[in-house]
């Protein structure tokens, strides 16, 4: 991460379910607001297939009805898989990983973890993990420090879009693409004192 940035926006469950124009129009909300910002895509390469779910919902990585503390092997039965941002238009953004599936990482064995952790981060080319949910354990920290993998806290400072008011003095931000609209992440960064709808 550029710690040069004055501020970085993090976009969560970027998937083969991203609407890719919508993530456009997001990112170019951000920047038309924030100078001096970087944009951090964190992918989940496999992820359920969410086509035939309502429109609201068909960019999440997972049902809605599945959370943090589902069984974990729910998870696993994804139905599509790839990594949007193997295009040029992302160049330019810094991709991490968000896990090879979308389940709570403190859920699974240190192998599992591993297997997870390690792929993932093949497959995106990078150095970087986001855990899913922003949950870890000394098992994730133990995999992540093994393999030289840089561990993405939340304790670090993130907030969410959705559930704080902006500020520039907060320097951490992350929101998934089916949090909010452009025109609604728009006004959020331009009034500062609105909060998101539910």
């Amino acid at each position: 991460m550029n710690a040069n940035a004055a501020m970085i926006f993090r976009i969560d469950d970027v998937s083969a379910n991203t609407d890719l124009h919508r993530l456009d129009l997001l990112i170019r909300a951000i920047r038309g607001r924030v100078p001096s910002v970087e944009i951090i895509l964190a992918v989940s390469p496999l992820v359920h297939d969410m086509r035939k779910e309502p429109d609201r919902d068909r960019e999440r990585a997972f049902p809605r009805l599945l959370s943090a503390m589902s069984d974990h092997r729910e998870f696993f039965k994804v139905g599509k898989g790839g990594d949007p941002t193997d295009r040029s238009m992302f160049d330019e953004f810094m991709v991490v990983s968000h896990g090879l599936v979308h389940v709570d990482h403190r859920l699974l064995s240190r192998e599992t973890q591993e297997l997870s952790i390690v792929t993932s981060c093949s497959l995106l080319g990078t150095s970087t993990f986001v855990p899913p949910f922003n949950k870890w354990n000394a098992d994730t920290e133990s995999v992540c420090s093994e393999h030289a993998i840089r561990l993405v806290k939340f304790e670090e400072g993130w907030r969410h879009v959705k559930h704080n008011r902006f500020s520039r003095e907060q320097r951490l931000w992350y929101f998934h693409t089916f949090d909010v609209t452009p025109n609604e992440l728009d006004a959020w960064l331009s009034a500062g004192d609105v909060r998101m709808s539910a």
